[in-house]
This record gives structure tokens, C-alpha cells and sequence, in this order.
């Protein structure tokens, strides 16, 4: 029986069973009230790889021309 409790300590000790444990906590909660906008930083509002691709077609179109006009923003 002590070789139970020892090798649940053990577990208990170890930083893999803790990162396990903050990844499973971390989607439950994201599943329950959203993803985090903080865990997001300030340049990824937008969930990558679902952009729009005539949006980006768009603006790389208007960045062209106003390349060739020279005009500047």
C-alpha cells in the first residue's frame, strides 16, 4: 500500500502531470466561456487560417496600385 501513495506523489511532484493537467483545464474553460481574447495578443484578433481570400486578394490589389501611383499612407 505505501508503494501506491509513493508513486502518487511521484505523479503529484512532476511538471508533466501539471502541464497535463493546466492544457486539460485550459480547454475545458475555453469550451465552457469562449477563448481567452487576452490569449490571443494584439495582432492574432482575427483566427488565422480562416481569412478570407478575395479579402486579402483585395488589399494586395490596392497595395499594388497604390505602389505604381506612388501614393503613400
Amino acid at each position: 500500500m505505501n508503494m501506491v501513495w509513493l508513486r502518487i506523489f511521484e505523479l503529484l511532484r512532476s511538471p508533466a502531470f501539471h502541464r497535463g493537467v493546466r492544457s486539460i483545464h485550459k480547454k475545458v474553460h475555453e469550451l465552457q466561456h469562449g477563448k481567452d481574447p487576452a490569449s490571443m495578443g494584439g495582432t492574432n484578433i482575427d483566427v488565422p487560417g480562416k481569412g478570407d481570400p478575395s479579402r486579402f486578394l483585395k488589399y494586395y490589389l490596392e497595395e499594388l496600385r497604390d505602389q505604381f501611383r506612388g501614393s503613400k499612407r
